[in-house]
């Protein structure tokens, strides 16, 4: 088999006036207009935000007995031609599927690519852009007659499964005659040939390393590798090599994760794909620097969310022994039939292209579905995709991320072997110290339930500061401040097998404009662009990495009106001395969360040199000391300080035990005959929306929604206190 990557000299064309159904064939493509382009490829911006029909053009010569091309990510949906006749198509932008070319030869290749809303192909929902785009790489497979089946699911032919003990279930799917064999050999990590067997080719073969070198985390990843050749008439007539490792890998309710039977905290970051500039289109280079950033941190495990993630990303964490959470976009889930046969078949491609990488501890099915309700075609559909799951790999975890809202006895957390919450205490609801009773109270319902923390952060803009950082203030000082103050709580769980922080990198989201920044969400600890490392970074590095740190926090935080200012450094040193205009201050101990305190350090006025030491260790910078305050460091229409006050209900409870409140979710206030019937006589509008369109997430708490709209005090208090009067059985 001969792989070529096929990047250069495409055509491509935007075709707004069709779409993908319409345009049965490529002899209505226009003849002139178009551009040259090179993939990775995606023609989306953030000012012209396209979605509809394109079209990509080039032509192909293939030499092969068997001719396949390979689309490692289409986004969104697409059908492939092939000198004018239809020769395969797919539903899904992630993952990675071939179509076989009819002839050998040179031929016109033409992709027809849609990435238009479509209720039937997940994702139809959530706060990531859908760009568009052959946005990874494309190749040219170019095979004997006989072949390994390049068309089971986008695989490579060969499954591989292994178990902890150096067990492997070899199981091969090949185009091949009847009499065809399959020869397998494992290498070990230095080359050499540990064990070998040979079976038929459609026939699962069980191989035994004996005493395996275990894949056991960061830097003990022992990888191994699989050969197998396909053999007919004594001639190899294919042949393929699949790495993999060996590992076991256990959670216990009620004290976290087993990684080879020692006990292992997940510290871990979620990731999206995109970056700044190229958005989906990433080249692998710019891949590496990601994980080159991960690494730095001293994070041991990854949640590559919300879809499947390039191979190179997969691949990386088996070879730094990062622990990663794979997923399928299931954002928002209905009853159509067909976005579940959809999702099933991304689930296959997810599980089937990446069952052998020994980084992957768990399948994601869901995440936050219960956003709009939680009802029982939902439990169905979770149930159909969890027993897939089981079906297609029984020796690892399904996994779900739900969100703050569900209750703890919903069946969406009786589905799954083990659940995420995604929290955001201390930023869109209550206090940052909530997370420690919330969890308590959840742990205390549902102890049978493995419990992590699969989303939590805040937003911060790089150019807003403040000295007195607050909630929605989007200041580097809050969200600095907000993960020094919740890391700990939730590092002190025992029965929390991780947390995700939510996210190592800005990312891009269409519809946002927040915080004084547009088409971004900006929780990240690492700007877009990866260029700059918000102070949050370095909190966890000086708490996870055990390379030497220090950092002086608020450098950016330059110009200053107070006469005495707070100095914080994040720190995994012993202690730190602060040196202030050339004459040492004072010197500090760490506090044992990785950061020291200065109080009230007086500034003098004009220019201050800082600085601050610990050994070999120096960070430093100047601080103006200004008589007014900086007006470009904060927004007025931030709404700092505001979203975890009641802004309707001072000196009132919203909640009454056993008993319906603004507090609870839209969806369990609508289903109630009762509490619909207030809902109609005091927000009718509101209702209506609620009830007749599916715009509103109903999963969310009505105080939540009505917060959104900023509806009359008055309103909202009388709302509350009518449905303080119905039980909630």
């Amino acid at each position: 088999m001969k792989k070529t990557r096929i990047n250069e000299h495409w055509r491509f064309q935007m075709l707004p006036w069709a779409t993908l159904e319409q345009l049965d064939g490529t002899d209505e493509l226009p003849s002139g207009g178009w551009e040259t382009v090179t993939l990775p490829h995606t023609w989306y911006s953030d000012e012209a935000p396209y979605r509809g029909l394109v079209a990509y053009c080039r032509t192909v010569r293939a030499t092969g007995e068997a001719n396949y091309i390979e689309f490692n990510g289409a986004d969104q949906c697409c059908k492939v031609y092939a000198g004018g006749k239809l020769i395969g198509s797919h539903q899904g932008g992630y993952s990675r599927f071939r179509v076989e070319l009819p002839d050998a030869g040179e031929t016109e290749l033409v992709v027809l690519l849609d990435n238009r809303l479509n209720v039937e192909v997940s994702p139809c929902f959530g706060d990531f852009t859908v760009f568009g785009g052959l946005y990874r790489d494309v190749f040219l497979i170019e095979a004997e007659a006989e072949h390994f089946d390049y068309l089971y699911y986008g695989t490579d032919g060969v499954i591989v499964r292994t178990k902890g003990d150096g067990t492997l279930s070899l199981e091969p799917h090949a185009v091949c005659s009847e009499n065809a064999t399959v020869a397998y050999a494992v290498r070990d990590g230095k080359g050499k040939v540990v064990c070998e067997g040979t079976g038929g080719w459609n026939e699962t073969v069980t191989l035994r390393v004996e005493k395996p070198r275990r894949w056991n985390g960061l830097g003990k990843a022992q990888l191994y590798t699989v050969e197998a050749r396909l053999c007919s008439g004594g001639v190899t007539v294919d042949e393929t090599a699949i790495r993999t490792g060996f590992r076991s890998f256990e959670l216990a309710p009620d004290k976290g994760a087993k990684l080879n039977g020692r006990y292992v905290r997940l510290r871990g970051v979620a990731k999206h794909q995109d970056q700044a500039d190229v958005f989906n289109a990433v080249p692998t280079a710019q891949i590496q620097k990601d994980f080159d950033l991960i690494g730095e941190i001293g994070a041991n495990a990854v949640r590559l969310s919300h879809y499947q993630h390039p191979q190179k990303a997969y691949e990386l964490c088996d070879e730094m022994g990062l622990l990663a959470w794979a997923e399928i976009p299931m954002l928002k889930m209905t009853e159509s039939n067909a976005q579940m046969e959809n999702a099933m078949e991304q689930l296959h491609e997810l599980i089937l292209q990446n069952i052998h990488h020994p980084s992957i501890f768990c399948w994601g099915i869901q995440n936050e579905i219960a956003m709009f309700s939680d009802a029982p075609f939902m439990h169905e559909g979770c149930r159909k995709l969890n027993a897939l799951v089981k079906a297609l790999d029984p020796e690892r975890y399904s996994a779900c991320a739900n969100l703050y809202p569900l209750k703890p006895d919903s069946a969406l957390n009786a589905i799954t072997d083990m659940v995420g919450y995604n929290i955001y205490f201390g930023w869109y609801y209550g206090e940052m110290g909530d997370y420690s009773a919330w969890l308590d109270n959840f742990h205390a319902k549902r102890p049978e339930v493995p419990l992590g923390v699969s989303e939590y952060g805040v937003d911060s803009n790089l150019t807003l500061h403040s000295e007195t950082p607050q909630v929605k203030d989007y200041s580097e000082e809050y969200q600095a401040l907000w993960h020094e103050t919740v890391y700990p709580i939730l590092e002190s769980k025992q029965y929390l097998w991780g947390t995700f922080i939510w996210n190592m990198f800005d990312f891009s989201s269409a519809n946002r404009n927040e915080g004084g920044t547009r088409y971004r969400n900006c929780k990240g600890l690492v700007t877009c662009d990866r260029q700059t490392r918000k102070d949050a970074f370095w909190y966890y590095r000086a708490k996870w990495s055990e390379v030497p740190t220090l950092h002086l926090c608020a450098k950016r935080f330059i110009r200053r009106a107070q006469d005495h200012i707070d100095i914080k450094v994040y720190t995994n040193q012993p202690a730190v001395t602060l040196t202030l205009n050339g004459k040492d201050y004072a010197t500090a101990e760490a506090n044992g969360n990785a950061t020291i305190l200065f109080h009230d350090v007086p500034l003098r006025k004009g220019e201050n040199s800082v600085r601050v030491c610990a050994g070999a260790l120096s960070d430093e910078t100047v601080y103006e000391h200004v008589d007014t305050p900086e007006a470009s460091y904060a927004l007025p229409d931030s709404g700092a300080g505001t979203t975890v006050k009641n802004w309707f209900l001072p000196g009132e409870e919203e909640s009454r035990e056993g008993y319906y409140s603004i507090l609870s979710t839209a969806f369990e206030l609508i289903e109630n005959a009762e509490t619909l019937a207030v809902l109609k006589r005091r927000v009718p509008a509101l209702t209506r929306t609620m009830t007749e369109l599916d715009v509103i997430p109903l999963g969310l708490s009505l105080k939540s929604i009505l917060g959104r709209d900023k509806i009359d005090g008055e309103l909202v208090r009388q709302l509350n206190r009518e449905l303080n009067q119905i039980k909630n059985n």
